[in-house]
């Protein structure tokens, strides 16, 4: 790597215009001496969330020239290594001499991480003070583990998913009218949409029948990309790995058990041990490919004996992914609600009463001022009484376990409260309308 290459690039980013694009929701902001970082899977537009903060950047003064950009997926970067790093701010500095020391420099890297021994570099420009480090990531590992203790504690991360049900009727014109009908009428219809496609910005525009062959090669790109190459030293059963991917994506919403799907896999011939497919969880956990919800308890005793529910990263991704007939309707939109309660952050788990019923979520956000605890049941259609009582039967219980007096189940299009006997008020809400909660506050 020279000098002159790392110029170049530092020119092509300035002479070329931004991206159109939707804006995102996440909020971004820099703490004082610290990187700020975007993580979340592939394809969820955290490159373009960064676009999104240059806009920023400028809108508060900030000028075009003052922000060096850097993708490390760029060909002319291959055989960048950790002592070329340096090579960056010299190239920038050679071009822009009057910025240093006397204007904030926003330095942006994409996917970085790549670059083995970065983190000395990031903190080294961080000794600045006039200058601020943005950069995006594809693995959990910037939130904790070896990446982020590389950085000794001066990295502060925000996790991006698919669009939200509001960013996605952002994406299309539509307004969030929840009063009127011909505003409800649009949301119904758009949820509908969403439920169909999911939340990956480069599916939206293409013609449907393209979906499901995109969102696979994503998934394919990921596998290959952030779990086999991310972990060149494990010489990962390529085979197990598949299987064991696509088992997870059919029980969208299910219990799940890793010893069940170890037996399930031996049967169909496959060989491993069972510490494998522990670490191969833990690594498309890392990805942010798949997440896993464990029952709500302060034991970790009872967590560790009790069976994991598990989600997609988006409901749509899984179900292309899935094998045979894909993910049922009733799992895809209780994935959809899941990974709403995430992006809002705070921790989700499930719940089982005393009584042996099953809760979808316990949402739990912590603030100064204490946790904040909500009780959230995903029901696609109560289209029969039958699957009315199924649905609310453990509310009432757990709402009073947990010291609330409400309650809420999501569905497709229902709205109505129900008051129990024991004092608790069950809200039934549509998703259209539950999904931008915010935006009617």
């Amino acid at each position: 790597m020279d000098l002159d290459t790392l110029k170049q690039i530092v020119i092509d980013f300035q002479s070329r215009p931004f991206p159109a694009l939707t804006p995102r929701e996440l909020h971004l902001d820099f703490i004082r001496d610290m990187s700020l970082c975007v993580v979340g899977a592939r394809r969820t537009g955290k490159t373009y969330r960064t676009y999104q903060f240059m806009q920023e950047h400028l809108a508060r003064g900030g000028t075009r020239e003052s922000i060096c950009r850097i993708q490390f997926n760029d060909h002319r970067l291959s055989g960048l290594n950790s002592a070329g790093l340096s090579l960056i701010d010299e190239a920038y500095y050679t071009l822009f001499p009057e910025k240093r020391r006397k204007e904030e420099v926003l330095f942006v890297f994409d996917e970085i991480h790549r670059v083995e021994g970065w983190e000395d570099y990031v903190l080294y420009l961080l000794d600045e003070p006039t200058q601020r480090v943005l950069i995006t990531g594809s693995t959990s590992r910037l939130l904790a583990g070896d990446i982020a203790s590389g950085l000794r504690g001066k990295n502060f991360c925000r996790v991006l998913y698919p669009f939200s049900f509001s960013e996605f009727i952002q994406h299309y014109g539509v307004e969030p009218d929840t009063i009127s009908s011909s505003g409800k009428s649009r949301l119904r219809a758009l949820l509908d949409r969403y439920m169909e496609q999911g939340g990956y910005p480069g599916v939206l525009d293409l013609d449907s029948s393209m979906h499901v062959e995109l969102l696979q090669s994503y998934w394919d790109t990921m596998l290959l990309r952030d779990v086999i190459e991310a972990h060149p030293d494990d010489n990962i059963n390529i085979t197990v790995l598949t299987h064991f991917a696509q088992a997870l994506m059919s029980r969208i919403g299910c219990p799940m058990t890793v010893r069940s799907m170890i037996t399930n896999m031996h049967a169909a011939g496959l060989r491993f041990s069972a510490e494998t497919i522990y670490r191969y969880l833990h690594y498309l956990e890392e990805a942010f490919m798949v997440f896993t919800a464990s029952i709500y308890s302060p034991s970790e005793k009872v967590r560790a004996r009790n069976y994991s529910k598990v989600y997609a990263v988006d409901w749509a991704l899984g179900n292309a992914i899935a094998p045979a007939g894909g993910v049922d309707v009733m799992r895809r939109f209780e994935n959809l609600v899941y990974l709403d309660l995430r992006r809002r952050g705070g921790d989700v788990f499930y719940y089982r009463t005393r009584t042996d019923h099953e809760i979808d979520f316990i949402h739990e956000t912590k603030t100064a001022n204490g946790a904040r605890v909500e009780v959230i049941q995903a029901c696609y259609r109560m289209a029969t009484p039958e699957v009315e009582t199924r649905e609310l039967r453990g509310i009432p219980e757990t709402a009073l376990h947990l010291g609330l007096d409400h309650a809420t189940v999501v569905t497709c299009s229902e709205e109505r409260e129900i008051k129990t006997d024991g004092g608790v008020t069950i809200h039934i809400v549509p998703a259209w309308k539950w999904l931008l909660r915010n935006n009617a506050e």
